[in-house]
């Protein structure tokens, strides 16, 4: 059993929008997920929590969970629909960007498959809720070393962060049966002045490798305090 994030929805640079922005709330979402949920999908989506996130890196995420039965069929269930609290939209791309989710939410949630997160039936679905209702939901695909940045899957992360003595910082994802040697190992290492753990399910982490020995990445402070937001502080070595 896993858990998932699913079908990350990112600003493609072909979108095109006014530029009066909103920021999203929750009331706003359950409103426009019940409109376009009778507008739209037939009112056959149902009522799932809804979520802000203080993400900057994503608009929109569909969270869940995957279960994997008899014969390797899964199936997923414990849905989510999260939506960028932090970005100030234009009300349109926050609407198109509620449709995308509620589109993979449609595929996932009648257990129906796809080719891929993005494959022949979400463009199928896509294309025809453009066409039929005028409006502008896309796919942003980027380039192949930003298709690290768009792994989605929930993953828990042991994470290191190392101030140096000279101002820089680093991060170390630690494997997770390397992660005792590693936590007693990186403070160690020269002009390390401090380190810092945390458990965290950030799809940001997975562009990094999991690291078997001491292997300190450097990293933008800034960026890295918002992608820990949401992250666990450690004082031991979980046990999961």
């Amino acid at each position: 059993m896993c858990h998932r994030h699913y079908g990350t929805s990112f600003l493609s640079q072909n979108q095109k929008y006014s530029l009066k922005g909103m920021i999203a709330t929750i009331d706003y979402i359950e409103r426009k997920f019940s409109e376009f949920n009778h507008m739209i999908f037939e009112d056959r989506l149902k009522p799932l929590p809804f979520k802000l996130s203080c993400a900057r890196t994503f608009l929109g995420q569909l969270r869940y969970r995957r279960k994997r039965g008899f014969w390797g069929k899964c199936k997923y269930d414990n849905f989510q629909l999260v939506i960028s609290g932090r970005r100030d939209m234009a009300e349109s791309l926050l609407e198109d960007t509620i449709i995308h989710e509620m589109i993979h939410y449609y595929i996932l949630s009648n257990q129906l498959t796809d080719t891929s997160s993005h494959g022949k039936l979400f463009r199928q679905m896509m294309n025809d809720i453009n066409a039929r209702f005028g409006r502008n939901v896309t796919i942003s695909h980027k380039s192949t070393e930003t298709e690290i940045e768009q792994d989605s899957e929930v993953r828990n992360h042991l994470i290191c962060v190392s101030r140096f003595q000279d101002g820089r910082t680093g991060i170390t994802i630690a494997a997770k049966t390397r992660a005792g040697v590693l936590w007693k190992e990186i403070p160690r290492v020269t002009g390390v002045v401090e380190c810092k753990w945390y458990l965290s399910q950030n799809p940001y982490f997975n562009r990094f490798r999991r690291s078997r020995s001491i292997k300190i990445y450097l990293a933008d402070k800034a960026e890295l305090e918002r992608n820990l937001e949401d992250a666990v502080p450690l004082t031991d070595l979980p046990n999961y």
